[in-house]
């Protein structure tokens, strides 16, 4: 006979036990028997309830913080907040509110997230012959919510190797990291964006040409002077032949080719008399002396110290002042073209100045307040120009580099977020300069590619825009709100 036959037979013998004894003895066991099963379902009903609460707060304060980041109510109190969190969660848990007796309490941490509190008194069924009547289910969430309105400068290489696909890729990247900003609720009171193109110059259109921060914008025309001579006209009757070379580019060389002639022939003279020379400005600013253009007030216009209008220079697309104008940023991005050569500081002092309370735009926030400010630089490349005040035509790329470097200092100490990419860069040197130039290590994007430019972007604005559940432990995307269990009554 095995082990549990020998059991088996005991407890059979066992229930056919006549005698008074075996009775009492098992009226006796079933009582705690009964109670650890009644307690066991009292406890599974509330771990379910624990469950639905856990998932109803999380889903009841993403609610109320994704109200708050779109612009709604973004002056309320803790009771008010307790109040927005209550009618949500009450929602949230539909049918198991009714009789449930919630009881939540909410407020914004010194983080700047939402903290809200939920309890539940769960009523039990066996327990309450010992007299636990209920069982309390407590929740806690966390929400990191974002702290009040944006303002975003998009700082963009648009140099000479940006040309093709590489323009694009930055056309549709920019453009999707537009269309997540404007997508939040009331955008059009909550969002500002900039777009400044860059190259070795940033264009700021005409329209400052008389502003007293700007000095040397005003068009004039040179009378000719001098007689006219005779000169000797030249024909190539050679021939021409194509020469294979290599040129460069903003710093990247590439094959190319010209025709070259194989012999000139005199045909007679020509005339050639002087002509009045116009000289013009095109939007083309330089910098002012050292250290003005990247110190800790260059965002501020200053009379005394005009900025330099540069007459006869070629740069960019005009660049596109803050604006809550979903369509005149993206007309902004349409209109960006490849040009030129690289030099990153001026753009990045443009992009500050976009976002400044102060002239020469003062389209900004005050610095310190519920605004946000962003700056999203983005280059393919590395500086191949400097400074030759008030000009750019400088050759000091080590020069370039360190006033890069100050630039970014000087804009994060103004409390603004930088985010950096590198789109295709091999150079290690921007490549550190950039890394560092974001506020944070997560703030830097290494894109080699057009995919991973737009998933760069598309990371940034996850960064501006997402609110997700905390808890003690950080920031995750699933709900990981803290929760517990305990008697509301007990049998003393």
């Amino acid at each position: 006979m095995t082990s549990f036959d020998r059991i088996a037979s005991a407890f059979r013998r066992f229930r056919q036990d006549r005698q008074g004894a075996a009775a009492v003895i098992f009226a006796i066991a079933l009582l705690p028997i009964g109670l650890a099963v009644g307690a066991a379902v009292d406890y599974a009903s509330a771990m379910r309830m624990r469950t639905t609460l856990t998932s109803s707060l999380d889903s009841a304060a993403l609610s109320v913080a994704v109200a708050q980041a779109g612009g709604q109510n973004v002056n309320l109190a803790n009771a008010a907040l307790t109040q927005a969190v209550q009618k949500a969660l009450v929602a949230a848990l539909g049918p198991f509110a009714a009789n449930a007796h919630v009881v939540t309490s909410a407020s914004i941490d010194g983080s700047g997230a939402l903290a809200a509190n939920a309890q539940i008194s769960v009523p039990t069924r066996l327990m309450g012959l010992i007299g636990i009547n209920s069982m309390s289910v407590n929740a806690t969430t966390r929400v990191s919510m974002p702290a009040g309105p944006v303002e975003l400068a998009m700082v963009l290489d648009t140099t000479g190797s940006m040309a093709g696909a590489k323009i694009a890729a930055l056309q549709t990247a920019a453009t999707n990291l537009t269309n997540t900003l404007f997508s939040i609720p009331n955008a059009a009171s909550n969002v500002k964006v900039a777009v400044v193109p860059f190259t070795d110059y940033v264009n700021i259109g005409l329209a400052d040409r008389n502003a007293t921060w700007l000095t040397g914008a005003q068009d004039y025309t040179t009378p000719a002077s001098g007689s006219c001579t005779t000169e000797p006209n030249y024909v190539c009757t050679g021939g021409y032949t194509t020469v294979n070379t290599t040129c460069t580019n903003d710093g990247i060389t590439s094959p190319c080719s010209y025709q070259n002639c194989n012999g000139y022939t005199q045909q007679g003279t020509y005339q050639s008399c002087p002509s009045p020379v116009t000289h013009t400005w095109y939007g083309c600013v330089g910098s002012r002396t050292y250290p003005t253009d990247i110190g800790a007030n260059a965002d501020k216009a200053d009379a005394t110290n005009p900025i330099p209008a540069l007459l006869d220079y070629g740069c960019t697309t005009q660049l596109q002042r803050l604006t809550n104008n979903q369509t005149t940023v993206q007309t902004a991005i349409n209109n960006l073209s490849a040009y030129g050569e690289t030099y990153i500081a001026p753009a990045l002092l443009w992009g500050w100045r976009t976002l400044s309370p102060y002239t020469p735009y003062a389209d900004g926030a005050a610095y310190g307040g519920r605004t946000r400010k962003y700056i999203v630089l983005m280059t393919d490349g590395f500086n191949t120009h400097s400074p030759n005040y008030p000009d750019h035509e400088g050759s000091d790329t080590t020069t370039a580099n360190t006033l890069t470097s100050q630039t970014c200092t000087a804009v994060k100490a103004k409390g603004i977020t930088i985010f950096s990419v590198a789109f295709q860069v091999t150079d290690l040197t921007i490549k550190s300069i950039l890394q560092n130039c974001a506020t944070s290590s997560a703030g830097y994007f290494d894109s080699t590619s057009a995919a991973d430019l737009q998933a760069a972007f598309q990371a940034i604005g996850a960064a501006i825009t997402q609110v997700i559940p905390c808890s003690s432990d950080g920031c995750h995307s699933a709900s990981r709100a803290a929760s517990s269990i305990a008697p509301s009554s007990a049998l003393l």
